[in-house]
């Protein structure tokens, strides 16, 4: 069975979970880096929002041996989980004297990107472009965001430095940046394998900066400030990891660290470990404490 004969099927089993009321669609989401995710779209009468749920994970599951029937009822539930509690209003979205308050950007591929980059704009930094959304606190639908096109510059008036001036100022406040080791970050994502982080990796010093999110949170380096706080904990000059869109791992370049062994480290990790959508750059990047300026190593 296929992804999309699967969805169809999930379609109608969910349909029949949920009963009157509600309408369920197929959709084929386009997602960062050219990847292309199949999802069903739930809509429940007199709400203006709707959670779209991923059908990949499900799917795995489905492959695995799990009935169809078990499946729909986890949707269902994992459906009204994230339901928000109630409308919102999105008139909003037309002053972008109310949207810059909460713009922020984020980080992605430059060459993985191509298409998506006609659409929306977008500023290149090294590698990578930078491209902004407005995050959404609001209606129980906190972390959400919606990506900025070319089309909500164009009615708003505005242009890309309008937007890179105002993200820039008002994303650290509501998307501060972070910096712990990573050992830390391990116990809050991944509490199951922390304790298997060996000595030697605690002793590398390797630090974790994202937003407090840890969404989208490679883009704090770019943060005014950020990575002159980093370097002044660390001691001096730094390597940069880039080891999704959600997060970098920096640690000092004192260390015996070979860029190279990091150079392929980072490729391996890139086509092994991640989801495609989550890639940053298979490049290394380096901060010089004395410039201020990052670079690819």
């Amino acid at each position: 069975m296929t992804i999309k004969e699967f969805s169809g099927n999930m379609k109608q089993a969910v349909s029949m979970e949920l009963g009157s009321g509600y309408k369920v669609e197929e959709v084929s989401v386009d997602k960062n880096n050219g990847v292309t995710l199949e999802a069903l779209l739930i809509k429940k009468d007199g709400l203006n929002l709707s959670p779209t749920i991923y059908l990949n994970s499900y799917y795995e599951k489905h492959l695995g041996g799990e009935n169809l029937r078990d499946l729909a009822g986890r949707m269902v539930s994992d459906y009204r989980a994230a339901l928000p509690e109630e409308g919102i209003d999105i008139s909003f979205f037309l002053d972008y004297e109310q949207v810059k308050e909460r713009l922020a950007f984020k980080l992605i591929s430059s060459e993985l990107n191509t298409e998506l980059l006609n659409t929306v704009p977008h500023v290149p930094f090294l590698d990578l472009e930078i491209t902004f959304y407005y995050s959404v606190e609001t209606g129980g639908m906190d972390g959400g965001s919606i990506l900025i096109r070319n089309s909500h510059m164009e009615n708003w008036g505005v242009g890309t430095g309008d937007l890179m001036r105002d993200s820039l100022e008002n994303a650290p406040g509501i998307l501060p940046g972070t910096c712990r080791d990573i050992y830390s970050v391990m116990e809050k994502m991944c509490p199951e394998k922390a304790d298997t982080v060996s000595d030697d990796l605690r002793d590398l010093g390797l630090y974790v900066i994202s937003n407090e999110r840890l969404t989208l949170g490679a883009a704090v380096m770019i943060y005014p400030g950020m990575m002159e706080k980093v370097s002044d904990m660390l001691g001096g000059n730094l390597y940069i990891i880039p080891s999704s869109i959600h997060e970098l791992i920096v640690l000092s370049a004192k260390t015996d660290a070979d860029p190279e062994y990091l150079r392929d480290m980072i490729r391996l990790v890139n086509r092994t470990q991640l989801q495609p959508q989550d890639v940053l750059s298979d490049s290394l990047y380096f901060f010089d404490r004395e410039t201020g300026k990052i670079t690819i190593a």
